[in-house]
């Protein structure tokens, strides 16, 4: 197990959970698949849940806000792009399908960097290890 000696920044705790590395540490491997995360860091032993009643439920907006703002950006840029020509049916298809997708990719993410921002607001405890 290791132990960080010296708290992370906060820079390096969201770039860490933005390449899906435990923002504690910078271990890898948080996740068994792409949705589930293991839980806790296999290097340090951080809890990844950090047992908190409803903790991911901050992750789970932030995907749905994050996931969204991104469908509608490139659902923008899409229409620009080939404006005035829009091929709306395409648009209609395309656009339902990113709504459901888009969530999906960017979940783990979104997961890790919540966990970094509860770690800013809230640090280690000894019960997280």
């Amino acid at each position: 197990m290791v132990t960080p000696t010296v708290a992370p920044s906060s820079s390096e705790r969201l770039g860490r959970a933005l390449t899906l590395r435990c923002p504690e540490c910078g271990g890898g491997g948080l996740f068994r698949w792409w949705i589930q995360i293991a839980p806790r860091c296999g290097r340090c032993q951080l809890r990844l849940d950090r047992g908190a009643p409803g903790h991911f439920v901050g992750a789970y907006l932030v995907n749905l806000i994050i996931a969204e703002l991104l469908f509608a950006f490139g659902l923008l840029g899409w229409m620009v792009a080939v404006w005035p020509d829009v091929p709306w049916d395409a648009v209609q298809y395309v656009a339902v399908a990113a709504m459901v997708i888009s969530p999906v990719l960017t979940y783990p993410f979104t997961r890790t960097v919540w966990l970094a921002v509860d770690l800013m607001i809230d640090p280690v405890r000894a019960s997280d290890r």
